[in-house]
Parts: structure tokens; sequence; C-alpha cells
């Protein structure tokens, strides 16, 4: 073993100089292997993004630049969402009219495989009332329809609380 000068050299100065090297690759290592996982996230995550679209919507994926497509933002490439809110203004099984927030009405088509649920509970398509407030997420037809997958029955809105009394007095 080879001294070097102000170097003490005895035994327990060469094994805390190994447990010194042991600690750094053991942290090393350790650093690594975090990289490694963070890195499978990641690739799991962008695939994710990327297959959205198809997985779920039934369209093309994002382009590399997200929402822009080959012809600016909000292209041609996105999927339609086939959904309505709103209140249903007119029931003739198995279609339900329903008027939405921007005052257009739409039409959704119920079928034997749509879901209808309220809270928790299923209920059937005779359980909706016209002015009840709903949700329907589905895919579009021929007609331009809503061909409901799943309709949600919606809470009815809380009653306005009355305005406190003035306190100013008009003298």
């Amino acid at each position: 073993m080879m001294c070097f000068k102000n170097f003490d050299c005895s035994k327990k100065t060469f094994h805390s100089v190994i447990w010194v090297i042991i600690v750094v690759v053991v942290l090393l290592l350790t650093f690594q292997a975090g990289r490694f996982v963070g890195f499978r996230q990641a690739i799991f995550s962008g695939r994710l993004g990327d297959n959205y679209f198809r997985a779920i919507e039934g369209g093309p994926g994002r382009g590399p630049l997200g929402m822009m497509g080959p012809r600016g933002f909000w292209s041609d490439d996105l999927p339609n969402g086939h959904g309505a809110a709103g209140k249903i203004i007119k029931i003739n099984l198995p279609n339900i009219v329903v008027i939405g927030p921007d005052n257009l009405e739409k039409v959704i088509k119920v079928d034997d495989d749509t879901i209808i649920g309220r809270f928790r509970d299923k209920i059937k398509a005779n359980d909706l009332k016209v002015g009840d407030s709903i949700i329907a997420i589905g895919t579009a037809n021929e007609s331009s329809e809503i061909v409901a997958k799943l309709i949600r029955l919606l809470p009815p809105p809380p009653l306005p609380l009355p305005l406190p009394a003035s306190t100013t007095n008009n003298q």
C-alpha cells in the first residue's frame, strides 16, 4: 500500500474512504434508477396524450404542436365532441330533445345500450321528465342525432338566496 505525504495510511482511514466511495456509487445508482423510472413515465404519459383522441374520441391524434393542426388553431383534424347538456323540452322515446345554455336544441336518441343514471342509481328512460336537466354523451349518427351512451340526470339547481335587507337609510 502506498502512502502519500501528510496522509494517514491507517486501516481506519482506508475503510472510511472505501465507505464514502460505496455511498457515492449507491447514490449515483439510485439517481440513475430514478431517471430511468421518470423517463418511462414520461414516455407513457406522452403516448397516452398522443392516443387520447383515437382511444376516447375515436378520431385522429394531436399533432406535435398540441392543439395546433396543419390549418391552425382548432383545425378540422380535431374530432367534435358529441354530447349535450341542458333541459329536456320534449320526450318522444326513443328521442329526447334538449335545449342547452346556448339555446340550441339537440336530439338525443336512447337505445338499449344507453346507461341513464341519477347520482349512483341507474334509472330508465321513462323516469326522465320534461324540465329535467341532463348531460348526455354519445356519438352522432347520419341524422345529426346524438346516440347516447351515457345520460346523467342532474340535480335541480339550488334556489337563489334572498337578498339581505338594505342597511342604508335613504333620508
